[in-house]
């Protein structure tokens, strides 16, 4: 749910306010102020991940340089308290991507702004807090050619005076206005929601810019943070489906718990819980595999089925099949049947092709014919990866043309590039993609029916953002799995390693522990000292940092380490005594570099060569520039101005990903590791790895191997899959990231085939598995209807509980609600089908584990139904049949007063008459029942005579009332009777029950 705030307030010279450091603070820029000579610098500012200056048309290009542009913004307004901009602040959608959030940014300025004349200064912030929103500086004058206007554009803008906002609400609404008509146009299924954001003065003046700059977007935060967060159901639930697909209860607790404040009460905490979890855009997919309730959003939803639908569509299409031999291929490379079956796999034809491989299985050399192949037929081989070092890797080792998913999806929208029928797109480390990426190149890719490859582990790490969408695909199109290691040169080593590719984290900590890798210390900073001391002995001159890394979880535990190494290594004279300070971490910190360094480059620089995530060793530095060579061979100048560089001895594990060396020290400095971190932790080497532990976090080894052994999956909505039915019949051992090694139904890896006369065996088990999936089809269909009528019911109690407060605030009963007909038209018609289902397939819902909390509401409803067809038929004064009889007992005015009201309506008649001979038809099934059972049991009769004859003479201790007593202790002893009675006569059975434990009272006091 998108949200249509928009602020707009005026910057003057009044309040301390500069145009040139307004632009300066919001586009993270260094601004020279020529009115007042101040230089200000907000360039280390990391959450602006976009900026932008906007001319209209005819205006001299000059003023592209923000610093000129805002420089004659202050020119043109001479007096000491003028108005100098206006800045528009607007609330993107979570929802969309960086991409996106340009484009209607872009489209609003230009719209409101731009087409009038007024120049922009469009910036973007996103702090990954679930606040991502766009600030745009708008001049008041308008720019002809080389000059501002000399009168300010005061026809565009009547409501402001005084820097205050007369009409608030004009800019929410054309916010509002603008996003729908882009939801509409794009086709994205989103809606915007009203807020009652109150815009706010600026703060008075502050002579520190800075500060005050700081305060002001701070105070914007606050504001959109109180009001949305503790407010707006919409928002809470934005905010959670930022990192999850699929959430939980819990999930809720835990953002809410984060947002709310501390005075709080627990029941009105509790209430958010139940509106959010009762929201309209929240669908319950029912218990995961943990038998957990478990939740997703309508957008998200809506969304993964679009993917799926993409992915379906390429999974059917043959659109790459060639008549080029591939054994011609092939018999340049010298593949093992493993990679040879990949091969053929990956270029049988379909448009969509997963390939699963272990760290170390010879990916990066597999496609190296995959390319050879589609480039022989005329295709164009295109690589994507989430980092760029990866993508450069992917280049390098391939010579696939290869970029970010980031650049070639700006690009696509931007019709920069376009793809082909004849494309063929490999995205590497796939498992490491979120959502929102993957399912954009998979859309662009079906809809021009090119061929994408994804490659990578879903039990690799997981991607930042919600979601393992590759393992939820693999699980829908199949895969082909190489799983040979081949990186580690020592067998048991490899092993290991598949042992940690399986889930089975104990083998492969047991193999290592046998051998003496695993160490433990007392403590963190001793086990910290012991690695970095191991590592140091292994490098004899600098080349020999490249093939030892040390790996920890932590940036901490990492900046430690770093800091440890470097000084060792200089206390050895490998690295220089001259230290030179340069910038890191976005230029908000110093870092002191020396020549012989070994650094980290965290940010892409085209004109520099160099990609984030790109290890170096500086060969030559002074105060204005270093000379690297990167560990592909390339030297690269990097002057000071670059502000992105990191140590490099010790990297977290993330930035591991896709790395190989000789050998690797672990440093396990926290209880937050597990079994993806370890994956890959422990398959970077190819001669030696090493374990560093605590015992102060860690015990032994068996609690280490706990830690190790942690699982975080994250769901999808494609893990159910996405509908009730689908989620009722779904296997769960297909789920990739949960059994890979188990492949029936959904996946295909390719083994060699027996038919019928070479293995009568494998036939029959064919046979079996056709009889089997025929069964599962039957599953979802059934679990489909039972999805339907669990929608139908979730709406039907939305729509009558606000039918019940507005009939309560109207002080007016709820079958005098104008929407109650309707009501119950759709009440009627969902227990009709809750009968027809139950009638045809209880038993199938009342074995199926997944449909519990369904099957009791739908026999609920089947029953309820029963008694409304009964109530009919004594209205219409028919007989009643058979099957009629069970309900007509159970009719009462409490529980079908609404049905006997209704019916009662349509024939014309009082609703309590109705009801009089209902019990009159009750009455007379009664005594029929009793009849029938004195019949079958004689003691019975004998009874009811012995019981009026007693009530006729009103003695009590004559011989009758002994008789009595005699034939009630038989009655007593008759269980078969006595549950009859209960089944057929629950009135007469309780009333007996009452008389029979009078007489024993009686018994036992004589």
């Amino acid at each position: 749910m998108a949200i249509a705030f928009a602020r707009v307030s005026i910057h003057t010279r009044s309040k301390g306010h500069s145009a040139v450091a307004a632009s300066a603070y919001r586009t993270a820029s260094k601004l020279l102020d020529e009115r007042t000579g101040t230089n200000y610098d907000f360039s280390n500012r990391s959450e602006v991940v976009f900026s932008e200056i906007m001319l209209p048309e005819g205006a001299s290009d000059k003023f592209q340089q923000r610093e000129l542009l805002w420089n004659e913004v202050e020119r043109a307004e001479t007096r000491k308290n003028s108005q100098l901009c206006k800045d528009v602040v607007l609330a993107l959608p979570k929802e969309l991507s960086i991409v996106e959030h340009i484009e209607l940014a872009r489209r609003f300025a230009q719209t409101h702004f731009v087409d009038n004349g007024l120049p922009c200064d469009i910036a973007i912030h996103d702090d990954k807090d679930g606040n991502p929103h766009a600030h745009i500086l708008v001049t008041l004058r308008r720019l002809q050619g080389e000059h501002f206007a000399k009168h300010k554009a005061r026809d565009l803008n009547p409501t402001f005076a005084k820097g205050i906002i007369v009409e608030g609400d004009y800019w929410n609404e054309q916010w509002r206005s603008f996003q729908t008509d882009y939801f509409q146009e794009k086709k994205i299924d989103l809606a915007v929601d009203l807020n009652h954001l109150i815009s706010e003065k600026h703060e008075g003046r502050n002579r520190d810019e800075a500060n005050h700059y700081l305060r002001e977007e701070n105070q914007l935060i606050r504001e959109a943070r109180e009001e949305l967060a503790l407010h707006d159901l919409d928002n809470l639930l934005n905010q959670l489906s930022l990192s999850h697909s699929v959430f939980t209860r819990k999930d809720i607790e835990k953002l809410l718990f984060k947002s709310i404040q501390s005075d709080t009460t627990s029941t009105a905490y509790l209430n958010q819980v139940a509106q959010l979890l009762a929201h309209k855009d929240v669908i319950n997919l029912g218990v995961n595999d943990s038998g957990v309730e478990s939740y997703t959003t309508r957008h998200q939803y809506i969304a993964e089925s679009r993917l799926l639908s993409h992915v379906e569509k390429m999974r059917l299409r043959q659109g790459h099949v060639y008549s080029l031999s591939r054994d011609v291929i092939l018999k340049n490379y010298p593949l093992n049947d493993e990679q040879r079956e990949a091969f053929h796999y990956i270029t049988q034809g379909k448009d969509i092709s997963v390939l699963i491989g272990r760290p170390g299985v010879g990916k990066s050399y597999l496609l190296k014919p995959i390319k050879e192949y589609f480039e022989a037929n005329r295709c164009r081989v295109l690589g994507a990866s989430l980092s760029g070092k990866v993508a450069k890797a992917l280049q390098s080792e391939t010579g696939i043309q290869s970029s970010t998913i980031a650049s070639l999806a700006y690009r696509l929208s931007n019709k920069q590039m376009t793809l082909r029928r004849n494309d063929v797109l490999i995205i590497d480390e796939a498992g490491m993609v979120d959502f929102s990426s993957l399912a954009y190149l998979i859309e662009a890719a079906s809809k021009a029916k090119a061929k994408v490859i994804l490659v990578g582990d879903p039990d690799q790490l997981k991607p930042i953002n919600k979601g393992e969408i590759f393992r939820g695909i693999a699980a829908h199109t199949g895969y082909i799995e190489l799983d040979q290691i081949r990186r580690q040169r020592d067998e048991g080593d490899r092993k290991a390693s598949m042992d940690l590719a399986k889930g089975e984290v104990k083998k492969a900590i047991d193999h290592y522990a046998n051998k003496g890798a695993i160490h433990f210390a007392e403590v963190v900073s001793e086990s910290q000292e012991a690695m970095v001391h191991s590592w140091v002995s292994g490098i004899h001159q600098l080349s020999d940092c490249q093939n030892n890394m040390m790996l920890a979880f932590s940036r901490a535990a990492v900046y430690s380490l770093n800091e440890q190494a470097r000084e060792r290594l200089r206390n050895k004279g490998m690295i220089g005594h001259e230290d030179f300070d340069y910038s890191s971490e976005g230029g908000e910190k110093i870092i002191a570099l020396a020549q012989g360094e070994r650094i980290l480059l965290r940010q892409n620089d085209k004109a520099i060569g160099i990609r984030n995530g790109d290890l170096a060793t500086i060969l030559a530095i002074d105060k204005d520039s270093l000379t690297a060579q990167l560990d592909s061979g390339e030297q690269v100048v990097i002057p000071k101005t670059y502000r992105h560089i990191e140590y490099g001895y010790a990297l977290t594990v993330h930035k591991a990903q896709g790395m190989t060396v000789d050998k690797v020290k672990v440093l396990i400095d926290s209880q937050y590791w597990d079994r993806n971190l370890s994956f890959v932790a422990l398959t970077r080497h190819h001669d030696s790895v090493a374990v560093y532990a605590n015992r102060h976090q860690h015990a032994d080894l068996g609690t280490l191997t706990k830690t190790l052994s942690r699982s975080v999956a994250k769901d999808n909505v494609i893990d159910w899959p996405l509908d009730f039915a689908l989620r009722a019949g779904f296997n769960p051992d297909s789920m990739v990231g949960k059994a890979l090694n188990h492949i029936a139904g959904v996946g295909h890896k390719i083994k060699e085939k027996f038919n019928y006369l070479a293995n009568y065996e494998e036939y029959l088990k064919q046979q079996h598995d056709k009889e089997r999936a025929l069964s599962k089809q039957e599953r979802r269909l059934i679990a489909k209807q039972a999805a339907d009528y669990m929608d139908e019911q979730s709406e039907y109690l939305k729509i009558r509980l606000q039918i019940t407060k507005e009939a309560k605030q109207q002080n007016i009963n709820i079958s005098q609600h104008p929407q109650f007909q309707s009501l119950y038209a759709q009440s009627l018609a969902r227990d009709e089908k809750a009968h027809r289902l139950w009638t045809n397939h209880h038993q199938q819902l009342a074995d199926n584990p997944h449909l519990k909390e369904a099957a009791a509401s739908i026999e609920k409803a089947s029953l309820r139904y029963e008694r409304y067809q009964t109530i009919v038929a004594i209205a219409q004064k028919k007989s009643l049949k058979e099957q009629d009889m069970p309900q007509l007992e159970k009719i009462s005015w409490k529980v079908d007063g609404v049905h006997i009201s209704q019916v009662a309506k349509e024939l014309g008649v009082k609703p309590q008459q109705l009801y009089k001979t209902i019990q009159v038809r009750q009455i007379e099934k009664e005594k029929m029942v009793l009849n029938e059972l004195k019949q079958q049991y004689p003691h019975l009769a004998e009874y009811e005579k012995l019981r009026l004859t007693q009530q006729k003479t009103h003695r009590v201790q004559d011989k009758g009332d002994k008789l009595l007593k005699q034939k009630t202790i038989e009655i007593l002893s008759d269980k078969v009777f006595l549950d009859q009675v209960r089944i057929q006569l629950p009135s007469l059975h309780k009333n007996l029950n009452q008389n029979l434990d009078a007489k024993l009272i009686n018994i036992d006091r004589e």
